[in-house]
């Protein structure tokens, strides 16, 4: 089937799909329409044609990253109880620097970095990103309060603040050395810290 036929939503989400590498390795403002064009197969006018510009397809596109890459991170086996959840979620930031189900690293940390000062829309919607996981976490951190399995007395939305800035603090500083060993370290400090200050003896 030619692309001047081919339904519109797929071709939308073919470029989208084709892009989010792009975007999460190189930025928003180092990812030029050429890089874009070549990686996607379509020309400037046909990417423009299902995107009125360059942003609106960085913003689709960090849309699929979060959704593909760090949200999955909170998809949790339902039969879990709440401190293999908390092990599973430590586990899957590891899986996503190790294994990455797309390039470049966390989408979040990412444009957080890049856009806090050059693009509000960008802004607004990674502080919501940030603020979804934080409600996660915290959900979790209740639910092991409630079961008696963490400590009473901590304070889940401080821990889930905590939590989340030392897993994105790892990754940064991984992605800055080009190493696994900064991840390791620290995350293997997160599991000594839920052992005395999270989980109940």
């Amino acid at each position: 089937m030619k692309r001047s036929t081919r339904n519109a939503a797929r071709t939308k989400q073919e470029i989208i799909e084709k892009s989010a590498p792009l975007f999460n390795t190189h930025g928003y403002v180092g990812t030029s329409m050429k890089m874009l064009v070549q990686a996607t197969g379509f020309q400037t006018g046909g990417i423009y044609r299902h995107f009125d510009s360059k942003m609106k397809l960085a913003e689709a596109v960090f849309i699929y990253n979060y959704e593909n890459l760090l949200k999955k991170n909170l998809e949790f086996d339902p039969g879990l109880d709440p401190k293999e959840k908390l092990l599973s979620l430590l586990e899957n930031y590891k899986k996503m620097v190790m294994k990455p189900r797309i390039k470049g690293g966390c989408p979040v940390l990412n444009t957080a970095i890049e856009v806090d000062d050059t693009d509000e829309s960008l802004r607004l919607l990674a502080k919501s990103f940030v603020e979804e996981i934080l409600a996660a976490i915290v959900a979790v951190l209740e639910e092991g309060k409630a079961a008696g399995l963490f400590k009473a007395g901590i304070d889940a939305e401080k821990e889930a603040l905590y939590l989340f800035a030392t897993f994105e603090g790892a990754i940064m500083l991984g992605k800055l050395s080009k190493s696994a060993k900064p991840l390791f370290e620290i995350f293997s400090q997160v599991e000594l810290y839920l052992e005395k200050n999270i989980f109940e003896a």
